[in-house]
């Protein structure tokens, strides 16, 4: 068998979804350092992307916080995109996501994929720590979410007289928003979508 090398430049439109498990006898540390070196591998074999799982409380599973995991991805590759796949938006402040994935992209420009999630990512009473107690139910106020951050990172903003109107996330003048996309029903992303830029969550496209 024969393999024809990609052209200086070119990507595949392949990608790679990253648990970021501990395996046995392994540190949360090496662990991190892995995912950082699996992204070099995939970056050096063409493909297009690399995205990262979000999950808390788990002993088997380092990545709890991956935002702060793809600055070191951003960092120690130099083309293919790195992502989340995907941020638990009921565990976070749709306002922070949109100032963090800005901040990234600042860093790393045209690199950044935010894929959404509406899952806890964890049992239930990690759930209510990290949500601080607050009992709602998510999967009607995942669309308002939704649809709230994609208006924090620009696309389209807020309607005239809204109050959040006047809250500008970091290099929202400059750049455009990070790609971003859901993993809820089809239904749910069409309900919360303001543009196509929120479709369902598809790694490898």
């Amino acid at each position: 068998m024969t393999t024809t090398p990609l052209p200086s430049g070119a990507t595949l439109p392949l990608a790679v979804l990253d648990f970021v498990g501990i395996e046995h006898g392994e540190s949360a540390h090496q662990a991190l350092e892995g995912a950082v070196r699996v992204a070099q591998a995939v970056e050096a074999a063409g493909y297009g992307r690399y995205w990262v799982s979000e999950h808390h409380n788990m002993r088997s599973l380092a990545c709890s916080a991956p935002e702060i995991l793809l600055a070191a991805l951003g960092a120690r590759t130099t083309t293919i995109r790195v992502g989340a796949a995907g941020i638990m938006l009921p565990n976070h402040a749709p306002f922070k996501v949109a100032e963090t994935f800005r901040t990234l992209l600042g860093l790393y420009p045209g690199r950044i994929d935010l894929g959404l999630g509406r899952a806890p990512g964890t049992d239930p009473l990690t759930a209510h720590v990290l949500r601080r107690g607050q009992q709602v139910d998510v999967g009607a106020d995942f669309p308002g979410q939704v649809a709230e951050l994609l208006a924090f990172l620009g696309d389209g903003g807020f309607p005239d007289g809204h109050p959040y109107g006047e809250l500008v996330s970091p290099h929202r003048s400059s750049t455009s928003g990070p790609r971003c996309s859901c993993s809820a029903p089809a239904r749910t992303a069409r309900a919360s979508r303001r543009s196509t830029v929120c479709a369902p969550c598809s790694p490898t496209t």
